[in-house]
């Protein structure tokens, strides 16, 4: 994590209120449930006894990325692995997202992502709504890994094309713009939302040491981690400088954790709420690289949730719960990374909540778009 902040050193805090909006029914009030001697009866408990172990040894034996792009909200195609029986990690995830409480909270979402995207704003000036969103989304993720910086101070350097090195003199503004930066690459990866233009995507390995590069470019230029340590997982022997739930995988273990969460980004026939939630767990509990791995995570979950069409504006601003509550994000990390079936869809749920938040924000940046002002509400 760039600064001293993160998922596994924040304060305590409230859930914030803003989860408690308009769009929660009461069929939704299952987002609130913290597991507490829960059963877990709602699914298959026994295929999912750890999501973790699934993702560090069935994903990863003998298969490659998955090819093509990740299947979409609608998909209903059964994976398979190349003898042709049914993949034990889809299998798994699958046997997650038919939870009561993520098919509950999955639901919740998509009603607010649709009326996020017919928002008048988002009809003509879609393009300033994600611009502004790659703002809000690197402070508020600068905010999380320890790093204060008032967002006025990154529009101006934004407006003055002056983020073009990696290195600014002013580590904050150094930090905060690398995450600018990868929010912005994210965006140009978006389909436009008017018309049909759809750019290439990166491959997962592309796509993730992309991300890595933009977020630990500025640190390493900082000298606290190596420059050959950008974009580079951990070698074996290396623990990771930022802290997180438990120890990180080292060696082989590790490589097979990687190449498992690589495979997951286009595995099909995966809910797109629990593929994003996955990948961003893993992320915070393996640890693959030196720092910046719960940054990268978080910027995946952005980039997921949008080319799978869960929330396809781009423009929800999917760190800002994680920085308003940070000690609920350390939970619900901690929750994941112990790999009990409770816990792996507390960990679902939490994110499903981030997300909402995110589009919640997104509804406001459209408000001051319409009102031609950058003002946070």
């Amino acid at each position: 994590m760039i600064g001293a902040g993160g998922a596994g050193s924040a304060g305590r805090h409230a859930r914030p209120r803003a989860v408690a909006d308009r769009h929660w029914s009461d069929s939704s009030r299952v987002f609130f449930l913290r597991f507490d001697g829960d059963d877990g009866d709602d699914c298959d408990s026994t295929a999912v006894t750890t999501v973790c172990a699934v993702i560090s040894t069935t994903v990863s034996i003998g298969l490659g990325p998955g090819p093509g792009r990740g299947a979409g909200p609608a998909s209903r195609r059964a994976a398979r692995d190349p003898r042709g029986d049914l993949d034990p990690a889809a299998e798994a995830l699958r046997a997650i997202a038919s939870d009561a409480r993520i098919v509950s909270a999955e639901q919740v979402l998509r009603q607010a992502s649709a009326e996020l995207r017919f928002h008048e704003a988002l009809r003509r000036r879609w393009r300033e709504a994600r611009a502004e969103s790659a703002v809000r989304g690197a402070i508020a993720s600068g905010g999380v890994e320890g790093v204060v910086l008032p967002s006025s101070v990154l529009r101006d350097a934004v407006a003055a094309g002056g983020l073009t090195e990696a290195s600014t003199g002013e580590p904050s503004l150094d930090a905060v713009a690398g995450l600018w930066r990868a929010g912005t690459r994210l965006a140009a990866w978006m389909p436009d939302l008017r018309g049909e233009t759809r750019p290439a995507q990166p491959s997962p390995r592309t796509l993730l040491a992309t991300l890595h590069r933009d977020v630990a470019g500025p640190i390493a230029m900082a000298g606290r981690i190596p420059l050959n340590a950008v974009a580079v997982p951990r070698p074996a022997g290396t623990a990771p400088i930022e802290g997180g739930p438990g120890s990180a995988p080292d060696g082989e273990a590790l490589t097979a954790r990687l190449e498992g969460m690589i495979r997951l980004v286009d595995l099909d026939g995966v809910s797109a709420l629990v593929r994003a939630a996955v990948v961003h767990g893993e992320m915070v509990a393996a640890r693959p690289f030196l720092m910046g791995n719960a940054a990268v995570g978080r910027l995946l979950v952005r980039h997921l949730i949008t080319r799978d069409g869960l929330e396809p504006t781009g423009v929800a601003v999917t760190d800002q719960y994680a920085a308003r509550a940070p000690s609920v994000y350390a939970d619900a990390v901690a929750a994941y990374a112990g790999g009990t079936h409770d816990g792996v869809v507390a960990w679902v749920v939490w994110q499903a909540e981030a997300i909402l938040v995110g589009i919640q924000e997104a509804q406001a940046i459209c408000r001051n778009v319409q009102a031609g002002t950058t003002a946070v509400e």
